[in-house]
């Protein structure tokens, strides 16, 4: 009888940088010992697969090996990330292509705009239940097509959800709303454009929905990867496997003997007593806790239960020096599951004397005011950080945050110091001066009255009225000052000139 095959699934620790951690045990051997780098090989590499869960990541990992072989030419890995492609291309060798029996996906603006239409068009033809709720006054849901998009967009999001975790829309038939209040019957009525307009929408667009072309995608590369035989290692890093279908590209890399997988932050110092506890079975009959699902450990446990395996079965691929290391426990422990709480005082009672402040000895809390204060701390935090030489000589610092109104804020003030940042998620479009300049004149044409996003459209940098800068400058100047301080009559953009005129006349009849 042939030996089961073992999969070799290892975690990096929360303390130490990921990408940079699994570029060097890859090189070293430490990742697979079936594999190590050969630096007078230039194509050593070229050979390996790697599967990263966002192109940010793919990019990072990209530079991490640059750095690591120090300016020697070299063939990188195929490094590809997860559900993140608009053709196939990102993830089939060409030698190899995987057929999938799909239309090419929508795109997002595409799909926006084909749901807010069906949203106007239900709009039209309300149910008969609306009528009946106000039956003194007219409804009207929604009430623009901006409103239909962002309905739209709320929309999106939900088909997505069902469709990445592979549930059928037949279900929702089977709600009876029959003996609740009428919004709930309006409710059941306008997801029927999610369960029976959209396909049959898409039927005819020729298109198919994004989030099961992604499925499809992973799971006729699991299938290739299956059936194939791997030139070298194929690594998937740093998912969690919270997708279905990415959960059976992992199983199919973890059954290869090339394969490796390695989770990002698997917390192995929970006690055993507490895990279970993370992702708990429901009891027969009953759905599962959607509480559960905001533990930050609930996709890595649910990813173990989906492969078979326990903790005892992942190896630690590094770890971080002693005081992280004791952090990672503490901030563990922070995030016990709520039926386990009952445990923190025996446990704060039983730890070395010094822990806490060693653990925690270069950590510090600033209570900001406001966002403007909090913006500049952080700055004026990481100025400071780039006075201290790093390991390699070279001064780093970095801001994490989801926060993107920060993250700007945060960058605004670096430049007062003349620190220009680098962010690595890109500018938005909105954010970027052509962007501002067309948001601008949007409010001043479509929401008359507002006289500062006149004042701001006129100060923009890229705007000009066929005038010279300084001419502008001086006449925006003079216009903020003789027709829009102080008056209470509303402000045009299509009126300023007989406004002005207005103005000027009153202030000339005013000799005081």
């Amino acid at each position: 009888m042939a030996e089961r095959h073992q999969p070799r699934i290892l975690t990096i620790p929360a303390g130490l940088p990921f990408l940079k951690t699994l570029a060097t045990t890859l090189c070293d051997g430490r990742l697979t010992p079936l594999f190590r780098h050969d630096p007078d090989d230039p194509l050593s590499l070229a050979g390996v697969t790697i599967y990263l869960p966002t192109r940010r990541a793919v990019r990072v990992l990209r530079s991490e090996f640059v750095d690591l072989l120090g300016g020697r030419s070299a063939i990188l890995p195929v490094i590809r990330p997860l559900g993140e492609t608009d053709d196939d291309s990102g993830y089939f060798d060409e030698a190899l292509p995987a057929t999938i029996d799909l239309a090419q996906p929508l795109s997002n603006t595409a799909r926006l705009l084909e749901l807010a239409r069906i949203i106007l068009a239900w709009r039209n033809k309300l149910p008969e239940i609306v009528r009946h709720i106000h039956s003194d006054s007219p409804l009207v849901a929604p009430a623009s097509p901006a409103d239909a998009i962002w309905l739209a967009r709320n929309l999106a999001e939900l088909i997505d959800s069902i469709e990445t975790e592979d549930l059928d829309w037949s279900e929702l038939s089977k709600l009876d709303t029959g003996d609740y209040a009428a919004w709930w019957q309006l409710t059941a009525e306008f997801l029927q454009i999610a369960s029976a307009f959209w396909p049959e929408r898409l039927s005819e667009l020729g298109k198919s929905s994004p989030a099961r072309h992604r499925n499809a995608i992973l799971r006729a590369e699991a299938n290739r990867i299956s059936t194939m035989t791997p030139a070298g290692p194929i690594i998937i890093a740093g998912s969690t496997g919270s997708v279905p279908a990415t959960a059976d590209l992992i199983a199919a890399v973890a059954n290869l003997p090339e394969g490796v997988i390695v989770l990002p932050g698997l917390d192995l110092s929970m006690p055993e007593k507490h895990w279970p506890m993370v992702a708990p079975e429901p009891a027969p009959g009953q759905h599962a806790n959607p509480a559960s699902r905001s533990h930050s450990q609930y996709g890595l446990s649910s990813l173990l239960k989906r492969l078979k395996l326990t903790r005892a079965d992942i190896a630690l691929l590094d770890r971080p020096e002693a005081d992280l290391d004791r952090r990672a426990e503490i901030l563990s422990r922070a995030l016990t599951p709520a039926e386990a709480t009952s445990d923190w005082g025996a446990w704060k009672n039983d730890l070395p004397e010094g822990v806490l402040s060693s653990a925690f000895a270069d950590v510090s809390l600033i209570e900001a005011a406001n966002e403007r204060e909090e913006a500049t701390a952080i700055a004026i935090a990481l100025r400071l950080a780039l006075e201290r030489p790093g390991q390699d000589g070279d001064s780093r610092a970095a801001l994490i945050t989801p926060d993107r109104n920060l993250a700007r804020r945060v960058m605004a003030e670096l430049s007062r110091f003349g620190i220009l940042a680098d962010d690595s998620a890109g500018t938005p479009l909105a954010a970027s001066l052509q962007g501002t300049l067309l948001q601008l004149l949007l409010e001043a044409a479509l929401r008359p009255g507002d006289p500062v996003a006149i004042v701001s459209l006129l100060k923009h940098p890229l705007a000009r009225f066929g005038l010279e800068r300084d001419a502008l400058i001086s006449a925006t100047e003079a216009l903020e000052l003789l027709a829009l301080r102080g008056g209470v009559a509303e402000v045009d953009i299509s009126a300023l000139g007989p406004l002005l005129a207005h103005q000027l006349a009153e202030q000339a009849l005013d000799r005081h």
